[in-house]
């Protein structure tokens, strides 16, 4: 499904007008979201559609989807919660107190067990040696959000693998958490980076025992590109690569969730200075693929949720394709600095809630 009949390369170059010449100054000029709640922008979004595509102005929503398992979109880092709280409904909480809050805005949270299981060292992740006493001490209260609907599951971590964690030990510590919480009781879920196949991980060591454990629900990778729109792109590389490692590999009992990119740099460019693409060509490459995105997850029943990375932006975070240690390039921008990429998961959020 797309948000119009008309190919979306040419209705990226509509809104890219449209996001040059008004979102990005209502933006700035607003200093967050008052723009997406005016109508007439929107309005003017669709007479401007028409006007260079000669053809019917695209809905604000896509059509119904037959994939009745996406049930869940929303964000990573996705502060303050007010400004998405409309258009999803699932919270990556890092604590109770965090959960109860999105809970008040109408957020089902996955609450992490990051540092309950896992910590950091000069080797990277390892299980903590004491992750059983620190699961039963927070089992309580863990069932007592369970059962008032603030959590609906938990989340893992993000990258174990990638940051060196042993396979053996990612399975230890998810088969803790099922034992503790049955199939049914509670979502598991965890991130990994697309390091499947097998290759190496953060920490240079080929990781060729990898499997995804079974005690998870949910599974996804993050897979991103920053040269600008390339038309196909999620069906080429993000599908086929969940087709090729991560279908054939889960059980009956789980599913995945999509991880789109959704940022933006301003420093996007080679040190010499060689142009690959400046925010306002992210912002439409955003824009095409959230699009595309949505296309596969709502006609395949093997997807649940989808959470583009990331609403609030990451300044500690490479947002270039010129990669660390050169710092001049920390400064990814999150969906929020994106107008037309929030247009795009605005929609598509309130369709997948509704």
């Amino acid at each position: 499904m797309s948000l119009s009949p008309i190919p979306f390369l040419l209705l990226a170059a509509g809104l890219a007008f449209i996001g040059a010449a008004i979102a990005q100054q209502r933006v700035h000029a607003s200093g967050g979201l008052a723009w997406m709640q005016d109508r007439a922008f929107l309005d003017l979004v669709a007479q401007r559609q028409h006007q260079l595509l000669g053809g019917e102005p695209a809905d604000a929503h896509t059509p119904a989807s037959p994939n009745t398992n996406l049930k869940y979109f929303g964000f990573y880092d996705d502060r303050p919660l007010t400004d998405t709280a409309s258009f999803s409904n699932i919270h990556q909480a890092s604590h109770a107190t965090d959960a109860v809050e999105a809970k008040a805005l109408g957020q089902n949270s996955l609450l992490s067990l990051y540092s309950t299981l896992w910590v950091s060292g000069s080797s990277g992740l390892t299980l903590r040696a004491d992750y059983q006493t620190r699961l039963a001490a927070l089992e309580p209260l863990a069932k007592q959000l369970l059962n008032n609907g603030t959590i609906f599951g938990f989340n893992l971590g993000d990258e174990l693998a990638w940051n060196c964690l042993q396979p053996a030990d990612l399975k230890t510590g998810a088969n803790a958490v099922r034992a503790m919480f049955p199939r049914g009781t509670a979502v598991i879920w965890y991130n990994e980076a697309s390091m499947l196949g097998p290759k190496k991980n953060s920490c240079g060591k080929v990781v060729s025992d990898y499997s995804i454990p079974a005690a998870l629900d949910w599974f996804s990778i993050d897979m991103y590109h920053m040269d600008g729109v390339v038309a196909g792109w999620v069906d080429k590389y993000v599908k086929t690569y969940y087709e090729t490692y991560i279908f054939s590999n889960i059980t009956a009992n789980q599913t995945v969730m999509l991880v789109p990119g959704s940022f933006g740099s301003h420093v996007n460019h080679y040190p010499n200075g060689t142009y690959i693409c400046d925010q306002h060509c992210y912002d439409v490459m955003c824009a095409n693929d959230a699009h595309d995105f949505y296309a596969w997850a709502s006609t395949d029943s093997r997807v649940s949720a989808i959470c583009p990375w990331n609403w609030a932006g990451c300044p500690a975070c490479n947002g270039s394709r010129w990669t660390p240690p050169h710092t001049c390039c920390m400064d990814e921008i999150g969906t929020v600095g994106q107008p037309l990429a929030t247009v795009a998961w605005t929609a598509i959020g309130k369709e997948i809630i509704a």
